[in-house]
């Protein structure tokens, strides 16, 4: 709901609009009003302090039009008369700025009791703090004292921390063993495990065969149908097996070596499809999708059985960690060349995310959100041991919980061998 405020003028005649009075300090102080005067002085003369005191706005009559904060409730505009019915959208949005300086100044009010408030309870404080400094200063005599004895304990603690550095060194080693092992029975789980179920699943159609056939139902339909299924399983079931033989030697080798495999020349390409259609039965069943856009031309010379550890490693930490049990998700691997000598891969998911609190951990070896579930921690150690000191690249990761997780791995278009 629109205000109305007095408009209140000393000059005679008035102008359209104003309220013709003999200006007073009940004028000026009733609240928030419009008053038009010749010049400063005459309202100077009745209310010296007006810039601190009064609330509106004031009119002078001038040939140029300026404005100019007085204080922090009034506002000056010098105009002439005859564009004064010009200025009414101005006047009233000064107006509403002056409300809002008005509520301001209530606030500060409020802030000045309370920095009363604050001040006493300050003094309050510093009491508190010259009592709570004797007392320390107390203390700090006594710990002095004590100060003494716990050096005579500690030269005492020093032989015995000698000694179970020794004796914690090597049950490290042991933890570390144990940790290791238990990676590696994770890693070779999944390929055997796929194997596994390809083939439970290549018996079940078997059996179904036998039945139709011992019963005069097998059509040449059905015949060929399993027959294809066979050698798709079959290639599944042998591709997971290589995969856990690759899977053997890259881990013997965790500490960067390519286990004796050749340089070659390959297609990118065709090493990502082998990768990926190792897990076709954990992507089939969990609904998901991969998709694989990279030119079929682009070619390196690197070690392929290192390229596809890292990249089952990339797709079984996307499938465990990043996409919950029963929810699809998506999967998107891309690769382009980057300048003459790099190429550079993607590997991104549409899962949970990582949180920004372990985001910097997962290549440590053995860190796991997932222990005690089947995580073990040595998935993404491993690609990161390989993409540094096999494949002569380089790996980052971008997450951000909810938004899913993005690899970036610049790979060399020439490995030199033994670099």
């Amino acid at each position: 709901m629109e205000r109305h405020y007095p408009f209140y003028t000393a000059i005679e005649p008035a102008p359209a609009g104003f309220q013709q009075v003999r200006l007073a300090k009940r004028h000026l102080l009733g609240g928030t009003v419009v008053v038009l005067v010749e010049s400063l002085d005459e309202l100077r003369a009745l209310l010296p302090d007006f810039d601190q005191r009064m609330r509106g706005v004031v009119l002078l009559r001038g040939e140029a039009l300026s404005v100019r904060d007085m204080g922090p409730m009034l506002w000056l505009l010098a105009m002439p008369l005859e564009r004064l019915p010009e200025m009414h959208d101005c006047v009233r949005a000064l107006l509403a700025s002056i409300g809002r300086a008005c509520a301001h100044e209530e606030a500060k009010r409020i802030a000045l009791l309370d920095n009363d408030r604050l001040r006493f309870e300050l003094g309050r404080v510093r009491d508190d703090y010259t009592r709570v400094t004797s007392k320390l200063q107390k203390q700090v005599n006594e710990l002095t004292e004590a100060k003494g004895l716990l050096e005579s304990w500690n030269e005492q603690l020093e032989a015995k921390v000698t000694e179970r550095t020794a004796e914690l060194a090597r049950s490290r080693k042991l933890a570390s063993l144990g940790s290791l092992m238990a990676g590696f029975a994770h890693e070779l789980n999944t390929p055997l495990g796929n194997a596994l179920l390809s083939g439970t699943t290549l018996g079940d159609d078997a059996q179904r065969l036998e039945r139709d056939l011992a019963g005069q139902r097998l059509k040449r339909g059905e015949l060929e149908f399993f027959l294809h299924e066979t050698r798709e399983t079959m290639d599944v079931i042998q591709r997971n097996l290589r995969r856990a033989s690759d899977l053997i030697q890259h881990f013997k080798h965790a500490e960067g070596d390519a286990g004796g495999e050749p340089l070659q020349r390959f297609a990118l390409a065709d090493v990502v499809q082998d990768a990926v259609t190792s897990f076709d039965p954990s992507v089939r069943g969990g609904r998901h999708v991969v998709d694989i856009d990279i030119p079929a031309s682009l070619q390196i010379v690197s070690y392929p059985g290192a390229l596809g550890q890292v990249l089952s490693n990339l797709i079984s930490n996307a499938l465990r960690h990043g996409f919950e049990e029963g929810t699809p998700g998506r999967i998107t691997i891309s690769a382009r060349e980057q300048g003459a000598d790099s190429v550079l891969l993607r590997f991104a998911d549409d899962g949970s995310g990582i949180p920004a609190g372990q985001i910097d951990k997962i290549f440590d070896p053995f860190y796991t959100t997932k222990l005690g579930q089947g995580g073990s921690g040595i998935g993404l150690y491993l690609v990161y041991k390989l993409v540094y000191r096999v494949l002569g690249g380089t790996v980052h990761v971008w997450s951000e919980p909810g938004q899913g997780t993005r690899f970036e791995i610049v790979l060399s278009r020439r490995v030199q061998a033994g670099a």
